[in-house]
Parts: C-alpha cells; sequence; structure tokens
C-alpha cells in the first residue's frame, strides 16, 4: 500500500505545474554553478601552476647571497583545491590557496573570520551543496505543502482512510515520493560533479568521500520531505500548511544559524589581525629582543654561548655569533606566536562547540558542518593545512639558520655570502591533507545528532496520528 500512495503521489506531482515549472529552473541553476565552478577551477589551476613554478625557478635562481637575506626572500607554499570543492565550497571563498613564508612573520590568515562566515554566508555563495541545503527544501515545500491538507479540503483523505489505509502507510508513501523527486535531483547534481571528479586525480578516499556525501544529502532531503507532510498533516488548510512550512524553514536555515553563530562571536570573541599582531609583539618583548644588545634574555644566552665554547668574546666563536642569535629569535618568536594563537583557537573550537550545541534545533547546521568536513573544505582542514605551513616556515627558517650558523665565514667580513647550491638542498611543502578516518572522527558528535533527527523523522512518521476531528 505504500508504495501504491507512493506511485500515486509521484503521478500527481507530474500533473501538476508545479514539479514542470521549477524542474527546468533548477537545471538552469545546476548549469550556471558548474560553469562558474569550472571556469573558477581553470582559473586557479592556471594562476596556481604558472605561481608555483615562478616561484621555484625564483628560488633556485638565486645568486650567492647571505642565508639571512635569502629567509627574508621567502617562498610562497600552495593549497590543493579539494576535487569535491563543487559540492561544497565550504571555506574557500573565504581564503586563499597561497601563503607567503618568510622569517619572524608566522600566518595568521584565519582571523579573515572564515570560521563563522560559512554556514550562514554561503547563500551569497552558490555551490552544489548550496543548492541542496537551501533551495531544495524550498522546492519540496512547493511541491509537498498540500500533500495532506489538500486532500483534507478535497474529502479524498477521509475516504482514504474509511478503506483501511494507516497513517503509517499514508505519511510514508508521500515521504518516499518526495524523496524520489529528490533523488532524481540529487543524481543530476552528482553526475555535474562527477565530472569536476575526473578531471583531478581522485583516489579511493574522495570516491567513498563522494559515495557519503550523497547518502548524507539524500538523507537531509528525506528529514525535510517528512517534516513538510508532517505540517501538512496538522495544518487546517493549505494556507497554513505552506506559511507553517516557509517559516520553519527560515528559522532553521537563515535566524538560527546567523543567531548562533552572532551568540557564539559574542561570547567567545576573537580578536581581529591588527589586534593580534600588536599582542603578539608585547608578549614577544616581555620575553626578549634580539636586536638589542641589551637585552637580559639575550644576554644571558649570550654567556651561556660563550660559556659552551669556552671564549670570552662572540667574536672569537668558531661558528656565526649572529647566525646563533637569529636562530634563537626565530625560536622564541614562533613559540610565543604558538601560545597566543593557541589562545585564538580555543576561543574559535569554542564558537564552533556553541553552534554545533544548536544544531539539535536545525538539521541544516549539522550538515553544513558534515557536508564541508566531507568536502575536504572545512575550517578544520584548512587550519591543518596552515599548521603544516607554519611547522614547514620553522624549519625552512631555522634550516637557513644553521648555513649562517656554519656557512659564513666567520673571519671574513666582506664575503658574508653562501653558494647558491645550498637553495637546491632545502626540502619543498609537501602537504597531505587528513584522511577520511580522521575527518569523520572529528565530527562524530555531529553524525550522532544527524543520525538522531533522521530516527525522529521516521518515528514521528511512524507514531504520529491526527485528532478525529482534524478530518
Amino acid at each position: 500500500m505504500i508504495l501504491s500512495i507512493t506511485r500515486h503521489e509521484l503521478v500527481m506531482q507530474w500533473r501538476h505545474k508545479t514539479l514542470k515549472v521549477l524542474s527546468p529552473l533548477m537545471l538552469v541553476l545546476i548549469t550556471l554553478i558548474a560553469i562558474s565552478h569550472w571556469q573558477q577551477q581553470q582559473d586557479f589551476i592556471a594562476v596556481q601552476q604558472k605561481w608555483q613554478q615562478t616561484n621555484e625557478e625564483a628560488w633556485q635562481a638565486q645568486p650567492d647571497r647571505h642565508p639571512h637575506r635569502s629567509s627574508h626572500y621567502g617562498a610562497m607554499v600552495f593549497r590543493q583545491v579539494s576535487a569535491l570543492s563543487f559540492l561544497d565550497a565550504g571555506v574557500n571563498p573565504y581564503v586563499g590557496n597561497v601563503l607567503f613564508l618568510e622569517a619572524h612573520r608566522q600566518n595568521s590568515s584565519q582571523f579573515k573570520q572564515y570560521p563563522i562566515s560559512h554556514s550562514y554566508m554561503q547563500m551569497g555563495y552558490l555551490s552544489g551543496s548550496s543548492l541542496i541545503l537551501i533551495v531544495w527544501p524550498l522546492v519540496l515545500i512547493a511541491l509537498a505543502y498540500k500533500s495532506i491538507s489538500g486532500e483534507r479540503q478535497q474529502g479524498t483523505l477521509r475516504q482514504i482512510t474509511s478503506l483501511g489505509v494507516s497513517y503509517r502507510q499514508i505519511l510514508l508513501g508521500k515521504t518516499l515520493a518526495y524523496s524520489i523527486i529528490s533523488s532524481i535531483f540529487l543524481v543530476l547534481v552528482f553526475l555535474v560533479a562527477s565530472l569536476f571528479l575526473l578531471q583531478t586525480e581522485s583516489g579511493l578516499d574522495i570516491v567513498i568521500r563522494f559515495g557519503l556525501l550523497f547518502m548524507l544529502y539524500w538523507f537531509y532531503c528525506i528529514i525535510w520531505s517528512g517534516m513538510i507532510v508532517l505540517i501538512s498533516l496538522f495544518s487546517s488548510g493549505n494556507n497554513q500548511s505552506l506559511s507553517t512550512a516557509l517559516l520553519i524553514w527560515l528559522l532553521m536555515v537563515v535566524v538560527l544559524p546567523k543567531l548562533a553563530y552572532g551568540v557564539a562571536q559574542y561570547l567567545y570573541p576573537t580578536p581581529d589581525q591588527a589586534v593580534f599582531d600588536i599582542q603578539t609583539s608585547e608578549a614577544i618583548a616581555k620575553v626578549g629582543d634580539s636586536h638589542n644588545p641589551d637585552d637580559p634574555y639575550f644576554k644571558i644566552f649570550r654567556d651561556n654561548t660563550l660559556l659552551k665554547y669556552g671564549v670570552n668574546n662572540v667574536e672569537d666563536l668558531p661558528i656565526s655569533w649572529k647566525g646563533l642569535l637569529m636562530q634563537e629569535g626565530e625560536r622564541v618568536t614562533s613559540e610565543v606566536f604558538e601560545q597566543q594563537y593557541t589562545i585564538v583557537l580555543e576561543k574559535l573550537d569554542k564558537q564552533n562547540a556553541w553552534v554545533s550545541s544548536w544544531s539539535v534545533l536545525s538539521p541544516y547546521l549539522i550538515i553544513s558542518k558534515l557536508s564541508a568536513q566531507l568536502s575536504g573544505t572545512s575550517y578544520q582542514q584548512v587550519k591543518r593545512y596552515e599548521e603544516a605551513a607554519e611547522a614547514y616556515r620553522y624549519q625552512f627558517i631555522q634550516s637557513l639558520n644553521d648555513l649562517h650558523i656554519n656557512e659564513v665565514k666567520v673571519k671574513d667580513k666582506k664575503e658574508q655570502r653562501i653558494s647558491k647550491e645550498h637553495w637546491s638542498h632545502l626540502k619543498g611543502f609537501d602537504y597531505q591533507p587528513p584522511k577520511l578516518s580522521q575527518d569523520l572522527h572529528s565530527v562524530l558528535t555531529s553524525m550522532g545528532l544527524f543520525l538522531l533527527w533522521c530516527i525522529g523523522i521516521l518515528m514521528s512518521l511512524c507514531l504520529i496520528r491526527p485528532k478525529a476531528t482534524s478530518l
């Protein structure tokens, strides 16, 4: 009987104009998003390849020079855009894909506030996920808002139930019908996504993510289908059903995400870039200033170094004192930066935890986080990339400081340069994104909440019964 109701609902939807009008509009949107993403992808690949090659060639082409000059010459490291970014752009629209690394300066691009921008600002950046998570529920509302209330007004609902058809069968059958329509829409979106996937080197990890995203979006559509059918069941008329469904969409997709992130920012405020730089500089100054010969910290460091090598003056050291000073100064600034940055990251984690606590009120909040994580475009993944870049920067600069210490001719004041052959011996940046198991482990709570939403909707469809007077 459930399948018969599903078949009847699909036939009725096919006969109505709503589906015939909205289907071409959704196809147009998918096409426009695909064209836009393809153009951006091609531009990005071309620009990244050009600058990556230019950066490597420029670094290798350096002449004989002082290693500290090379440390300020710096290097650029690039982040590959996820092969699944068509499905969910995540934080990509709010961050760059290249970092410039140099001595004495750590990257802190997370102050662009993208951790609290993605979930409610992605409406301004269309991707596959914004189409599925934001626009498609509106389509389902337009299709299903009168699925029960319409039959009640026409008097057919009483006739159906008088034949022995249970409400459970009616609700499940109609929900299944709209889930099937959603499946067709998802297949179209994922067919386009697969074309982008074929243009990249996609391993098993990406393919599994691709399949999990389809399942995730499909269950999200089932949740909305079930909610709309239930709203229609308890509405006295079509107008009430439509207005109630639209109000719930507005609350779950627009108001709650914006409110949750706004409150999170208020409770756990993070400094902007300028304030953070000032705070970090003040913290470094409290430890020591390597450019001040009378600084207490570096005076102790100098005395310990002289004692270690058994000499009385830095000029008598067998290695470069300035190189040692640069190396210790880099260690101090990096350590203080990490301490200050950890405070900021803790606040960002508290912001995300606060928002996650609101997820029980909105499946959109849950799935937007899961979607970005599976697509490889989440805040956590960009944070891992920047942490890896900072670790590489520190190792890279300290390698140059080692050259300064051991290769620069201490006695020859005129000749302070080292051979250009050293530049090719420094290791390049090779970042490997986290595996699927790591990403899933970080979102176990969100997965549990999403599962509860699915179970809750299913149980409601099976157990809820209207009052007899509502017929």
